[in-house]
């Protein structure tokens, strides 16, 4: 439902973070530093949380299922029940995900890749900054 607004926050936040980051680095005024340096730091925890969770989702939410029918007394319910459990068991093997748009999963490694995105465009203004 909201894969799309996901890919857009994932496309925004990289740029923000780019041109925060630079903003505090290029600014010699204190108070705009701080200023710049806290909407740097909340925006990095905002991203960071979405892609926490999904990652949690997407470790805890499946394999655990999986595991907890194996370790339940499966064995002695009904055989309609066992089967049953047994279609749960291979249905919670494949992973539950949050997507951005079919983009990418919401997970610790988009979170990398966002900072590395956003350090490229950081280091890109940095050397334009120079010249």
């Amino acid at each position: 439902m909201y894969t799309k607004s996901t890919l857009f926050n994932f496309v925004s936040s990289s740029f923000l973070i780019c041109l925060t980051g630079f903003n505090v680095t290029a600014i010699d005024d204190v108070a705009f530093v701080l200023s710049f340096l806290t909407f740097l730091l909340m925006s990095l925890l905002q991203i960071f949380l979405l892609c926490f969770f999904g990652d949690m989702i997407m470790t805890s939410v499946s394999l655990e299922v999986s595991i907890a029918i194996y370790n339940s007394r499966w064995y002695l319910a009904k055989a309609t029940t066992a089967k049953q459990l047994f279609l749960v068991q291979i249905r919670a093997q494949k992973p539950c995900k949050l997507t951005a748009s079919s983009y990418a999963d919401v997970n610790l490694r988009a979170f990398m890749r966002i900072l590395s995105t956003a350090w490229s465009y950081f280091a890109l203004l940095k050397t334009i900054e120079k010249d």
